[in-house]
């Protein structure tokens, strides 16, 4: 279809490195993690911004409004379903059958919930960390719990109309 974009197919013998590198391949610790502090500055940002305007108000709504991101920011509709960190690192939450979770917000509460608690995101950077190597790399227990993964979705040239 026009829209689509292109299907990648590489044949390979052993192990290649960039195997994973294209779409729908599993991205990496590092890019997850690099996504994630993209996103917490982000959350600094909205923090900050929320405090100088609203000075008397704003510190349980700087709070709120921070977490509020965190935890619904894979499934907003005016970022395509991507955080801003991962529309930087080019990777995409999706569900087990590669159904985006754009306005999808059961999933990214369900997966994101658990961020916000405290000591709970170091078990799972523990878990992410201990996968690595192993057939459910890349899942961790939000990703689980939400029967999504996050794969990477890189940009494609627009098809240009024959016309």
């Amino acid at each position: 279809m026009a829209g689509d974009p292109p299907v990648i197919v590489k044949i390979r013998e052993g192990s290649d490195p960039d195997e994973d590198l294209v779409f729908g391949g599993i991205p990496p610790f590092n890019t997850r993690a690099i996504a994630m502090l993209i996103d917490l500055v982000v959350v600094i940002g909205i923090n900050i911004a929320l405090v100088m305007l609203l000075p008397n108000f704003a510190s349980s709504l700087a709070w709120l409004t921070g977490a509020a991101y965190l935890i619904v920011r894979d499934s907003l509709p005016f970022l395509g379903g991507q955080s801003i960190g991962k529309k930087a690192m080019k990777i995409k939450v999706v569900k087990l059958d590669d159904q985006p979770i754009t306005g999808n917000w059961e999933a990214a509460v369900l997966r994101n919930l658990i961020l916000v608690i405290p000591l709970l995101g170091l078990i799972e950077l523990f878990i992410l960390l201990t996968r690595e190597d192993k057939p459910d790399r890349g899942r961790r227990l939000g990703d689980e719990w939400a029967k999504t993964k996050v794969i990477f979705a890189p940009d494609f040239p627009k098809e240009e109309d024959p016309a």
